[in-house]
């Protein structure tokens, strides 16, 4: 389940129902921990394929050979240990849903294959004849965290692939652009992980707590959120509340600064550097100081955005959407 109402949320779960009453191929991208699976599931779980198989494959997790006999299956005798006759995933989900995790991790001959097969519907199992081919009926949903438009730019992905899978596009957010979501997200994290506990009803997270945790930039999403609430919460679990001071000890054994630890504007020209050189500067600063990194940029800028825009390497949409998200969340008005 897909959790959480704000705009970001909401256009995801539109996506994910438009997607749902389609066969199309899905391309699901987004950062590591967004909930890419989830999203899939989703996706079919909505679908009128939801009483056929979901099959599941992290494609970065295999090697070549293991993954062309997972997806496609092999024959008896062909290869070194294979004794019998066995289905591939494309086989085995008949006309349900076969979802392939890091995609983009695909080696190229291994991208040739699948290529093939998306475009023939048709498989044949490692060691069998052309003839033996057997017809696929599952759809097919991919998903990664890779840039693929670089990566072939690169010459690391076929461009011919790209195409063949990008037919309907979803992209899973970052947890930094739907932080309003949080309380809820930690409310449900706390019910699944603790279903049978009575924490789940009696922990609770403080003003000061809350407030905290959405100043983190996040660079874990939500998979990082729930090792944080799962730690806090065995941390605090005879207590029963979860204070500020409770999340900064955690956050900092995990490689966080704390804003206070440092002069402002040590943090905003370190993370201005950072911009320049291009690394993720943002990641590593709270969601005040990001604000503050962009309005510097701004203001260096002479107040245009487009300038300012480029300046830290993103797109003037993006940079006008970010300040106006964070100005809305800080209770801070600075452009309109």
């Amino acid at each position: 389940m897909i959790v959480g109402d704000s705009q970001v949320v909401r256009d995801l779960k539109n996506l994910i129902l438009r997607a749902a009453d389609s066969d199309s191929t899905v391309l699901i991208t987004g950062e590591s921990g967004t909930g890419k699976e989830l999203v899939a599931r989703s996706i079919h779980d909505l679908s009128p394929r939801r009483k056929e198989p979901f099959s599941a494959v992290n494609c970065g997790a295999l090697t070549e050979s293991l993954l062309e006999s997972e997806l496609f299956g092999h024959v008896k005798g062909a290869f070194t240990g294979a004794n019998t006759y066995k289905k591939g995933l494309f086989e085995a989900a008949g006309k349900g849903t076969i979802f392939l995790d890091e995609f983009g991790e695909m080696s190229s001959l291994m991208q040739v294959r699948l290529l093939r097969v998306l475009q023939q519907r048709r498989v044949r199992p490692v060691g069998s004849e052309e003839s033996k081919e057997i017809e696929i009926h599952a759809r097919v949903v991919v998903a990664t965290n890779r840039n693929l438009k670089r990566d072939i730019a690169e010459g690391r992905f076929r461009q011919d692939l790209y195409y063949r899978v990008n037919v309907f596009p979803i992209h899973s957010p970052a947890l930094r652009n739907h932080i309003e979501d949080l309380p809820v997200l930690i409310d449900t994290i706390l019910k699944k992980r603790y279903a049978n506990s009575r924490l789940a009803v009696s922990l609770r997270f403080d003003t000061g707590a809350v407030r905290l945790l959405s100043d983190y930039s996040w660079p874990g999403n939500v998979r990082e959120l729930e090792n944080v609430i799962e730690r806090l919460a065995n941390n605090t679990m005879k207590i029963g509340v979860v204070s500020a001071m409770d999340v900064k000890i955690d956050l900092k054994h995990n490689g966080w600064s704390d804003p206070d630890d440092e002069p402002r504007e040590i943090i905003l020209s370190k993370g201005l550097k950072c911009l320049n050189d291009g690394c993720i500067a943002v990641r590593h600063l709270s969601r005040r100081d990001e604000l503050e990194l962009y309005l510097k940029a701004l203001d260096e800028s002479e107040g245009d955005l487009s300038k300012a825009a480029r300046r830290l390497g993103i797109k003037r949409t993006t940079l006008y959407m970010r300040i106006k998200r964070m100005q809305h969340n800080l209770d801070r008005n600075v452009i309109t």
